[in-house]
């Protein structure tokens, strides 16, 4: 059965910090990563998530500007953007709010990509069990379920409709024994 999780379902939280707001989407059950969707309305530090990984990437609106641990990297829509969750990160949104897909993992264990990509007429994506898709533009079909804007498919299923994508694998790593 499809499991789509619909972003207007799940209740915006504040951030660790107090300065957004984040919907939880998905997270692992023993904590190694987890997906939200994060509202960055206005010009602050982000959150401290030591010995963790980000992955973050603009889903809606403008460019974000973030200054990672004093160097500027200015992160344009739709082009995905790794750091540690340890850095000192402040962001501004000088072209106004941005919606964020937010990846935070456990960079021993989970290894996570995010790759957009559209889905023409006739067209459709297996998602494996290690990906998920968040809806950018569209209407994607998935069984008998329909996705909007901003929901998020969960694999294993398969996608079709015309829409725009943000596919999100989380590999998992073979733990090291040394």
């Amino acid at each position: 059965m499809a499991v789509v999780v619909r972003r207007d379902e799940v209740a915006p939280q504040p951030w660790a910090n107090g300065g957004g707001t984040t919907r939880l989407l998905l997270r692992a059950e023993d904590d190694t990563w987890r997906v939200s969707l994060a509202h960055v309305g206005g010009d602050g530090p982000f959150s401290v998530f030591p010995g963790r990984t980000r992955l973050i990437t603009v889903v809606d609106g403008p460019v974000l500007v973030l200054v990672v641990d004093g160097v500027e990297q200015v992160v344009e829509p739709r082009r995905p953007f790794a750091f540690a969750g340890d850095a000192s990160v402040t962001a501004s949104v000088p072209e106004g709010p941005v919606l964020a897909l937010n990846v935070i993992g456990d960079p021993g264990r989970v290894a996570p990509f995010v790759t957009v990509l559209e889905l023409g007429r006739g067209s459709s994506l297996p998602l494996a069990g290690d990906q998920a898709a968040l809806v950018l533009q569209g209407r994607a079909q998935v069984e008998e379920v329909e996705a909007s804007t901003h929901d998020l498919v969960v694999g294993p299923v398969e996608v079709s409709g015309r829409c725009t994508l943000a596919v999100l694998t989380l590999e998992l790593l073979a733990p090291s024994h040394g």
